[in-house]
């Protein structure tokens, strides 16, 4: 039976689209496939990067990354020398510099203009930095380089989560910890398709396939208006699950870590409604987590009722 028909029906019955406005253009990565990036002269290209910086940067300071793990990361980190795998442009590798008061920040991402627009960032902001291209599965540092890595809603991009895992402990110093806080799969509105739906769940009744040629049916449906944040193609690359995720479920994440060396690995359940910046100051949210949080301890239904995999590991 061939369900994209049926996917695309509901998908559109809650259609979203991309916003763009001027004064805007930091919150979306796709800028940089839009002309307006794209022909611009060098001083307009250089304002938009710092406005996307900015956005991040000050997204991490109205709500800070301590507030995923309940407590302050600031006697871990004060001094030391800290990675952030999946920098984008450098907004929040910044913010956590002057936070923690950290001895310096590297970064890495996969993207050439990202990381110019973290270099220009951390330049701003008399920074000790060191910004390079890379992937979490082949980190560009010599073994045993950072105290900490820092990571926000990255880990569920990685083409290979165990390889990354490997490359982390390779750079980390031994007593080195990871900080990182990633969407698990089944995360009821993580599914990667908002710029085409705003409907939760779907990801649960539908395969991978089946939505990834809906999401770009619609796209191709909208036309030319659609250039700037089209899916290249209709089918997953051989490491997704869905729309540039991996599918990695806690679950998962831990059957990883038990084959590995890792000294001591800890999960901070924190239920959907507690946290994050989006729902922070709704009441109704933070009363409906506190009868969510026992069903974060139960496997299976702890995939569909955690805010975020909010883990911290040690070498």
């Amino acid at each position: 039976m061939n369900t994209v028909p049926v996917a695309k029906i509901i998908m559109n019955m809650f259609k979203s689209y991309p916003r763009f406005y001027e004064n805007e253009v930091g919150m979306l990565n796709e800028i940089f496939n839009h002309e307006y990036f794209l022909h611009a002269d060098d001083n307009k290209r250089k304002s938009i990067m710092l406005k996307s910086s900015e956005s991040k940067y000050k997204d991490e300071l109205q709500y800070p990354f301590d507030n995923y793990f309940g407590f302050s990361l600031f006697p871990f980190l004060k001094g030391k020398i800290v990675l952030d795998i999946g920098c984008f442009t450098g907004g929040r590798s910044i913010a956590w510099f002057e936070k923690y008061r950290l001895r310096q920040i590297s970064g890495t991402d996969i993207k050439e203009v990202y990381i110019e627009a973290a270099k220009q960032f951390g330049t701003i902001h008399n920074t000790k930095t060191d910004f390079r291209i890379g992937y979490g599965e082949s980190l560009p540092f010599e073994d045993e380089t950072f105290d900490a890595i820092l990571s926000f809603d990255v880990f569920e991009h990685v083409q290979d989560i165990q390889r990354t895992l490997y490359e982390c402990y390779r750079v980390l110093k031994t007593g080195g910890k990871i900080f990182s806080v990633f969407p698990s799969y089944f995360h009821p509105i993580e599914h990667h398709l908002i710029l085409v739906t705003k409907i939760p769940c779907i990801h649960w009744f539908f395969s991978g396939e089946t939505l990834m040629k809906a999401y770009y049916e619609i796209l191709e449906e909208r036309g030319d208006d659609a250039y700037w944040y089209k899916r290249s193609s209709p089918y997953l690359e051989s490491w997704e699950k869905g729309n540039t995720i991996n599918g990695t479920t806690l679950f998962q994440l831990k059957e990883l870590i038990c084959a590995m060396n890792w000294r001591d690995f800890s999960v901070i359940h924190k239920p959907l409604g507690s946290v994050g910046r989006n729902i922070s100051n709704i009441p109704f949210a933070k009363i409906t987590s506190i009868f969510f949080l026992p069903l974060t301890f139960i496997p299976g239904l702890q995939e569909l009722f955690l805010h975020r995999i909010t883990f911290i590991l040690e070498k």
